[in-house]
């Protein structure tokens, strides 16, 4: 993207407002580039260096790894909130929750699930899920805020990068994958930025 692209930006800092503004965009439809506090360390992206997008729409999925660059056999994670996760996973125990924060475990979808969610639904009907909680700050608020906007209360998470670039670190990165085309919104704390693409 150029420059001209940007429909708009602003300074949000309240975390509640921001949380609220990023969970519009999400109920649109658009993705966000999530990027806030310090970087994460480990396979997995975790919420401070996220690509966010609806699970509502399994076509998302295509759409996603085209932009992204990714190939079609690479599943997307879910992120959903742990007062959820019994009716999203199968087998879901709350001794789980230290897995779950850091998405190491796969269950079973739940019917519900499945019907709720089926972008992030593998092709055997499990999923690999985040699950989240006040613990995780910035982060759970957006989710909480786009349950209250959505009745929804997951979203697809992947890390942070156009496919085979290192995952974003530096807010100069988290602009560069946008202006690559990564996501329609910039959500770099506590700037938003919007792409004029993601505006009808």
């Amino acid at each position: 993207r150029n420059p001209g692209s940007i429909a708009a930006s602003e300074e949000v800092l309240d975390t509640s407002a921001f949380a609220r503004a990023v969970a519009s965009h999400l109920a649109a439809g658009r993705i966000v580039g999530l990027c806030w506090g310090a970087m994460e360390f480990g396979p997995r992206s975790l919420g401070h260096r996220s690509l966010l997008a609806p699970a509502t729409d399994p076509a998302i999925t295509d759409l996603l790894n085209g932009r992204l660059r990714r190939s079609d056999f690479m599943p997307f994670a879910p992120v959903t909130l742990r007062t959820k996760a019994g009716e999203a996973y199968v087998s879901w125990r709350a001794e789980d929750l230290e897995a779950g924060r850091h998405m190491t475990m796969c269950y079973e979808v739940t019917p519900e699930m499945r019907s709720l969610c089926p972008a992030v639904v593998h092709v055997d009907g499990t999923a690999r899920p985040q699950v989240v909680d006040e613990r995780d700050g910035l982060y759970f608020q957006v989710l909480e805020a786009y349950f209250e906007e959505s009745g929804v209360h997951t979203l697809i998470n992947t890390s942070f990068n156009l496919h085979e670039d290192p995952i974003v670190c530096t807010p100069a990165d988290a602009v560069s994958a946008f202006e690559g085309g990564a996501c329609d919104v910039l959500a770099a704390y506590p700037f938003l930025v919007t792409a004029c693409t993601a505006i009808p």
